[in-house]
């Protein structure tokens, strides 16, 4: 049994390990895939503030009147390559004369390297649109070339591209704090969040808007966003690691618990074996003294034999009782017999008896109030559980047993003076077959099922025990019947 659990826990310690282990691998790669994703983020809210910059600008030019045309296309070159071109013509009046003056910019993507893809292949455009990436280079280009032919009209404006860019960090859950470096050819613009002061873990990115000006945005790393928008995965991940670790607990304790029962069920059978050949043997032998050996013609000997038999077969029938009624309710047909039951009259033999089979001085006194109190039970199984708790108090009691009985209406409490029971044991004195560790010595005969039967009983009528106790002053039980 000892190997199987060993095998068991070793099980279970390595599949929580493995979900753990998958959980956070998988937890890794989406934080680097939102990590990722948050980067694109940022470069998207850089391009899209430069496209709105530029159409600011555009929208002030109109209002301005026409100032000349500017022209953006895009298309196959002739090695094959995705083109686009930006051509502006500005009106210029000199002298009171007006003519016009004409800037062309091609720019140009790199060659494809298919070697089939030629100006004269009339699918080449076609099969560029279906790349994801030539796509996207298509629209930055032409972002490029309408950025450029509106430079010729009028000057970027670094202050409001640096507004638009703080409105979109923002949307993405982005402080704003930031440095932002406007670079155009030699001159540098250099725009920051007031007090911002980057640390040598910031991250940097870049957005050319044409080849001769790119800005260049500083921001803190991301990884507290990325946490923050992983919160309910994380947080579901955590619950589902947690009550796996909770699951497997509890298997764990259940298997130590049945563990447990089955040795508590191997010392039972084992004492309760020995228990039942001793009485059997002494009655056996003193019904054969009186059978064999003339015993019967001294009165006095026949008379001691005769109650030997007696105590004896006493002693197995409360055995017999006990395991009977461990096995009667677990039955779930069992019924419980109620009627009013006159208190006084049922610890009346119960006493005499307890006070007969003592092999000590037992004083039970009884203090019930008012007179001819009467309960509704089982008299059968009210009897057996008084007579278990008053057989406890005389049992773990010292040299004198002194047993009070206390009856009133709703409750019955039965106190002694002896031995007490430890506070760490009392949470288990009603499991099955449990019995506290008196050491070495074993004066105290017993199964672990006396107070097991109690609880179950009283229970069974709907009641209630409660126990307190101190170590070396005595134990009072109480039965709560409201």
């Amino acid at each position: 049994m000892n190997v199987k659990l060993k095998y068991i826990a070793v099980l279970v310690i390595v599949a929580l390990l493995g979900v753990a282990a998958y959980q956070a691998y998988w937890l890794e790669q989406l934080h680097f895939t939102i990590g990722e994703q948050m980067d694109n983020d940022i470069k998207e809210a850089m391009r899209v503030a430069d496209l709105k910059e530029v159409f600011l600008r555009l929208k002030s030019i109109e209002d301005n009147g026409p100032h000349g045309v500017m022209d953006v296309s895009a298309g196959v070159g002739e090695d094959g390559s995705l083109t686009a071109k930006a051509t502006t013509t500005t009106h210029v009046t000199m002298d009171g004369t007006k003519y016009q003056q004409s800037t062309g910019v091609i720019l140009r993507s790199s060659p494809q390297a298919e070697g089939d893809r030629t100006a004269n292949d009339e699918d080449a455009f076609m099969h560029m649109l279906e790349d994801q990436i030539s796509v996207e280079e298509l629209a930055t280009m032409i972002q490029q070339g309408l950025h450029l032919g509106v430079d010729r009209f009028e000057g970027t404006r670094y202050e409001k591209y640096d507004t638009l860019l703080t409105a979109g960090l923002q949307q993405l859950g982005l402080s704003g704090d930031h440095q932002l470096l406007c670079i155009k050819t030699d001159t540098v613009f250099n725009y920051a969040t007031a007090g911002y002061v980057p640390s040598k873990n910031a991250r940097h990115y870049v957005y050319n808007w044409t080849d001769y000006g790119r800005y260049e945005l500083t921001i803190e790393p991301t990884t507290g966003l990325v946490l923050r928008e992983m919160a309910g995965i994380l947080t579901a991940s955590a619950l589902i690691v947690l009550l796996l670790g909770l699951a497997f607990y509890f298997l764990i304790k259940t298997i130590l618990k049945q563990r447990t029962l089955d040795e508590m069920k191997s010392d039972f059978t084992n004492n309760i074996t020995h228990e039942l050949k001793t009485p059997i043997a002494v009655a056996y032998a003193a019904n054969d003294a009186l059978l064999n050996f003339g015993e019967q013609a001294d009165e006095q000997k026949r008379h001691h034999y005769l109650n030997l038999c007696r105590q004896q077969l006493e002693r197995l029938s409360g055995m017999v009782e006990q395991i009977l009624s461990m096995s009667m309710e677990r039955r779930r047909q069992f019924k419980l017999n109620i009627e009013a039951v006159d208190i006084s009259s049922l610890l009346q033999p119960i006493i005499e008896q307890q006070q007969l089979k003592a092999d000590k001085p037992v004083i039970i006194t009884t203090h019930i109030e008012p007179e001819g109190l009467t309960f509704q039970a089982d008299r059968s199984h009210l009897s057996n559980i008084l007579n278990n708790l008053i057989d406890n108090a005389i049992k773990y009691s010292p040299d004198e047993a002194r047993v009070d009985i206390t009856a009133s209406p709703g409750s019955i409490s039965i106190s002694d003076h002896g031995t007490g029971i430890a506070p760490d044991k009392l949470p288990h004195i009603y499991d099955k077959f449990y019995r506290v560790p008196t050491g070495d010595v074993h004066n105290v005969k017993g199964y672990g099922l006396g107070l097991f039967y109690v609880k179950t009983m009283v229970e069974k009528h709907g009641w209630s025990i409660n126990v307190t106790s101190t170590k070396g002053k005595g134990t009072t039980f109480t039965i709560d019947m409201a």
